[in-house]
């Protein structure tokens, strides 16, 4: 363990007195102070005992060679059929979709229990709803997701295996698909399909919602099956929301001893902007002092270096609660001031600070990013060029609004654009724009790419006050505690937050506990949207045992207070 020495560098700049005034405490210390004030770090939740309902344990799945074998086989059917989508399929029936339709056909040869005894719906010809209905009307459904196309692929010849031929090497299996997330697809349908070989009758309803265009944004999909969902059911009516993603179980360096579980339970806002630039033309002999490029790098090289965005971990963000959990359950293995950091009122110095230690992937969890995209500008080496534009992307932190992102591109952009003369407008309303027969010339407009998008709601993670979380986490403990690569281990769960979006952002309405779980160990789960994507079939067995847990746990389960339980 680090000397206590290390830490009273750390201790200046979060408004925490040096090491002259006091004597120092140690961050055993500091997390007791917290329990002393009545609020404990990290509390978990108590594992479940599954009930006595006569069906056969989860463990089957990853102890069974012959279900090992079975479900390498169905994932790798399910990759052999290449559902990919790019952004330019705005139309079901596209014959770009027609790979779909060839899916949907073997789903059905694969899961023919499901498909005979569930209610199976077509929303948008190619949303798939799977219902199994329970017999008990007063208990909220549980809606689990996933979607069933996939990113396209640039080369082939790249891959170590045809990215569509399903590889299975007797531990991963490869291929486009394979970790997202056509794994989580075929875990729920086998996880169904074998409940109904027992003759299970739920209690609770159980809904399964495929989307087939999340990869571009899932308006086709996630957006009709959402509607459909709340159409039928109403609002606020399912008891929680599964969908894919999240951080899945991680270690802290070496120590393999405490498994983090971190479900997304948030996610970041959303929007592009589009800088389109409209200038006089002519011969390049006889350039003005910044082309129509020039003056759009002049934009970009600012928005790169002028009020940048800086990251924030205030007390609400779940990536506090994530780290609270570090400093509890693995002292010895996070930086030695976290625990005295986490104290401090100071919460963007707090943030910038264990960006810098943590690297980008942590420092972008707190922070709204900003990607300058796409840049378009130019035909012919001698003629200037006379239309150039320009995307930037951002993914908007959990203390910010897309409204924030539109204010500061146009503060930047308002002197530049007077600077070079230029006439420009910002975010017009299509309904209320004038229409003009021809472009302005030496106009610079800035405006969206599609509907900005808020950050996610976060759902609640306190095991104390929130029933639904504290069973969810107790659920996940006593599921991968109990699977054989973890016998012996800790699961700590904690929520985290995604950069990125899932379908799920169509669902906020239909409930408050919403996770974003493709619950995978660290390298289990390999180079999702890139070269040789593949998914460990260990980790895609224990991911059923999850989901069949979690079915069985929730089935004729009520609202009650939840016992909380150190570790």
């Amino acid at each position: 363990m680090r000397s206590i020495a290390h830490i009273i560098p750390a201790l200046v700049g979060f408004g925490i007195p040096s090491a002259m005034s006091f004597s120092i405490p140690s961050p055993q210390q500091i997390l007791e102070s917290f329990s002393g004030t009545g609020n404990e770090i990290c509390p978990q939740a108590s594992k479940v005992s599954f009930p006595e309902d006569g069906l056969l344990s989860a463990l089957r799945f990853v102890q069974d060679e012959a279900v090992r074998s079975q479900q390498a086989e169905r994932l790798s059917k399910a990759i052999q059929v290449p559902t990919t989508v790019n952004d330019y399929m705005t139309d079901p029936y596209d014959e770009g979709f027609a790979p779909f339709v060839e899916f949907q056909e073997l789903l059905e040869s694969l899961f023919p229990l499901l498909h005979s005894r569930a209610r199976v719906d077509h929303v948008n010809r190619l949303g798939l709803l799977f219902t199994v209905n329970g017999t008990d009307d007063s208990l909220k459904p549980l809606l689990f997701m996933a979607h069933q196309d996939v990113v396209p692929i640039n080369d082939p010849s790249d891959w170590t295996y045809p990215p569509f031929a399903g590889h299975f090497d007797g531990e991963f299996i490869w291929g486009r698909g394979a970790s997202d997330c056509k794994n989580v697809l075929i875990s729920l349908l086998s996880v169904i399909e074998d409940l109904l070989h027992q003759d299970w009758q739920p209690a609770r309803t159980v809904v399964l919602a495929f989307g087939f265009d999340e990869e571009s944004k899932g308006f086709l999909g996630a957006g009709h099956l959402s509607a459909a969902l709340e159409q039928r059911y109403g609002r606020d009516s399912f008891e929680f929301i599964l969908d894919e993603g999240g951080m899945g179980l991680e270690t802290l360096g070496d120590n393999d001893d405490i498994i983090y579980a971190l479900p997304g339970v948030g996610e970041k806002g959303y929007i592009d902007i589009v800088f389109a630039l409209d200038v006089t033309g002519g011969h390049s002999s006889i350039p003005p002092p910044h082309t129509g490029i020039g003056i759009m790098s002049e934009i970009i090289y600012t928005l790169e270096r002028q009020d940048l965005f800086v990251p924030v971990l205030n007390d609400e963000h779940p990536s506090r609660r994530k780290l609270e959990c570090q400093a509890r359950y693995s002292p010895d293995y996070v930086e030695p001031w976290l625990a005295s950091a986490l104290r401090s009122s100071d919460h963007a110095a707090v943030a910038e600070k264990l960006a810098v230690a943590r690297g980008d992937m942590f420092r972008f969890n707190l922070q709204t990013s900003q990607a300058a995209d796409i840049f378009h500008g130019g035909i012919k080496s001698n003629a200037l060029p006379e239309k150039i534009s320009a995307l930037v992307n951002y993914r908007v932190a959990l203390h910010q609004t897309p409204e924030v992102v539109k204010q500061r591109a146009i503060d930047i952009i308002r002197p530049i654009a007077e600077k070079h003369n230029l006439t420009w407008s910002a975010f017009e309303d299509p309904a209320t724009a004038n229409e003009e027969p021809a472009p302005r010339n030496n106009h610079l407009a800035l405006s969206i790419l599609s509907t900005p998008l808020d950050p996610a709601p976060t759902s609640p993670t306190n095991v104390s006050t929130d029933a639904v979380w504290a069973r969810f986490a107790g659920v996940a403990r006593t599921s991968f505690e109990s699977v054989p690569s973890l016998k012996g281990k800790t699961v700590v769960v904690s929520g985290d937050i995604m950069g990125g979006n899932t379908d799920t952002r169509f669902y906020w309405s239909l409930s408050r506990n919403i996770y974003r779980w493709s619950p995978a160990r660290k390298d289990a789960s390999v180079n999702i949207h890139t070269v040789d994507e593949r998914m460990s079939i260990d980790a895609h067995l224990e991911a059923m045992v999850l989901y069949y847990n979690l079915i069985r746990s929730f089935d004729s389960w009520k609202h009650s207070a939840e016992v909380v339980a150190d570790l």
